[in-house]
């Protein structure tokens, strides 16, 4: 079958307006960024980028052999301004820099008690840095804690800061925070955000004869409206272990036989007494479901039981004057209060006694081979 010259012809100019690859580049024609770091010091904006090399990272998740060790690439400059400090390192870069692939932004505890909504603003306007990424604040250094290197001679990407949903799901007070739950949680007028602290460890593992230094999670620093209230670590925060939407598996110890258990939150509420009488007074319930790791002196369930909500009922209490003391709401109190009857919470500050009673309901579930006693 022979195809006419005017279809010919169409064809050919069809094919000519088809957009083709031409200006693709490969992947190793470009500097992928998968974290940065933003510090603030005398009056200046120092930007940090820490990249990795692919290779190492597509044998290891390619079940291919081990890398004899993962570079990690970290990038400093400094500027007036942060588009000024990034221009001056895409500048002095060897490959142009691509931010698609940014899975964690770094604060230093400068920034976010000074610039924290005007690098946020920054950061958020570029189109290609997702909102997904995770949020962190330190004290430390921050280009240690981006040479901090992963064990096993894995890539950069295996590190707490890449994955931190796994490693807060146990034993940790603060919940991981992308950049989109802190635009949502950080701007409200009441409650609080809380940005996980990382702080460097040495010496807790060791790798053949080293000790490497190791990024950890410990407590966070409390926002309310972008603003920085102050900083809890994990022992001043102990009550959100048990008020959490979280999945929590957390260990508590109870001072009863030298007792261990595995808590399973299985949710909580706040209420607002009602009618409300010259102050906000609050009651918030928790439902539990315990198993027991450790009792070396084995114990009656229902004394068990009765000591296991007494700490609870402890941490949570304690938690909560901790946020007092340093202006801030940590368990969100008010922020329902606010949508409901914004009056209120306008006209009547949180006291000490505002939460006015904690309702603790334990139950054992599982005990291992132990017996109780009856």
């Amino acid at each position: 079958m022979r195809i006419k010259p005017k279809i010919m012809f169409m064809l050919l100019i069809l094919l000519l307006m088809l957009t083709g690859c031409w200006g693709s580049r490969g992947i190793n024609e470009q500097l992928y960024i998968e974290a940065l770091g933003v510090d603030y010091k005398d009056g200046k904006y120092i930007v940090y980028t820490e990249s990795a090399v692919f290779s190492s990272i597509a044998k290891q998740e390619g079940g291919g052999a081990q890398a004899a060790d993962s570079p990690v690439l970290v990038g400093r400059e400094e500027g007036d301004t942060l588009t000024m400090a990034f221009r001056k390192l895409e500048k002095s870069s060897q490959f142009p820099l691509y931010y698609g692939h940014v899975q964690v932004i770094l604060f230093s505890e400068r920034v976010i008690k000074e610039k924290l909504s005007e690098v946020i603003s920054h950061i958020g306007h570029d189109p290609l840095i997702r909102f997904t990424a995770w949020i962190f604040g330190t004290s430390e250094e921050i280009n240690e804690v981006l040479k901090a290197k992963s064990l096993f001679k894995q890539a950069p990407t295996y590190k707490v800061l890449f994955h931190p949903g796994s490693m807060l799901q146990r034993n940790h007070s603060v919940n991981p925070l992308s950049m989109q739950m802190l635009l949502r949680d950080g701007s409200e007028p009441f409650g609080s955000a809380i940005i996980p602290n990382i702080k460097l460890v040495k010496g807790k593992w060791h790798e053949d004869n080293d000790k490497p230094m190791l990024p950890t999670i410990n407590g966070g620093y409390v926002l309310n409206s972008m603003n920085f209230k102050g900083k809890l670590n994990d022992e001043e925060l102990h009550g959100l272990e048990w008020l959490t939407t979280e999945k929590k598996e957390n260990k508590l110890e109870i001072s009863l036989g030298d007792t261990v258990v595995e808590l399973d939150v299985k949710g909580y509420k706040i209420k607002l007494n009602k009618p409300v009488q010259n102050e906000l007074k609050y009651t918030i319930d928790v439902k539990a479901k315990a198993t027991i790791d450790e009792n070396l002196d084995i114990v009656p369930r229902k004394e068990l039981e009765k000591k296991i909500v007494q700490k609870m009922k402890k941490d949570i209490e304690q938690t909560y004057l901790n946020g007092l003391s340093i202006d801030s709401d940590i368990y969100n109190l008010t922020r329902s209060t606010y949508r409901k009857s914004p009056s209120l919470v306008k006209k009547y500050a949180l006291q000490n006694d505002s939460l006015d009673s904690v309702k603790v309901k334990v139950q054992i579930v599982h005990a291992g081979s132990q017996k109780y006693k009856d």
